[in-house]
């Protein structure tokens, strides 16, 4: 929200329907098209990483968008994976470290760790119990 307050273009999108979108433009020849719009974009963010596992098709479109972003434009993404698991969501460890060297290069990491910021409202209420990963005997509950 910062970024938009300040006046830069911002692009947000989860990993998985990038990759969808991609993966039809590239279906109707409008690839091109379609990485010029990403590539001119100042921040693109990328929701979702290891979300599911990748294809060959989707790692190599994501590879040839971060290749085509590589200092020239800022990126955020999110996963709840550590850096060491990417090699299975790409399913090929040569390509997520090609993909990291470029991520990381200039990058900064943050590492959020605690209790998820989705949920807490709702262990408070006590409709959620973390401990049993399902929702708590509440009849009254939604």
């Amino acid at each position: 929200m910062e970024a938009i307050r300040n006046g830069f273009s911002v692009y947000f999108v989860s990993l998985p329907d990038l990759l969808d979108r991609l993966a039809q433009a590239q279906a109707e020849n409008r690839m091109r098209r379609k990485m010029t719009h990403l590539r001119k974009c100042r921040l693109l963010i990328l929701d979702e990483i290891g979300y599911r596992n990748l294809d060959r098709q989707a790692t190599t479109l994501l590879f040839q968008l971060i290749s085509e972003r590589y200092e020239r434009g800022s990126m955020i993404l999110t996963s709840n994976k550590s850096y060491g698991e990417w090699g299975t969501i790409f399913q090929d460890n040569v390509i997520a470290s090609a993909i990291l060297d470029r991520l990381l290069h200039h990058s900064h990491t943050i590492n959020i760790k605690g209790e998820s910021y989705r949920l807490k409202d709702k262990r408070k209420a006590g409709v959620w119990r973390e401990s049993a990963g399902e929702t708590a005997a509440n009849s009254g509950s939604a």
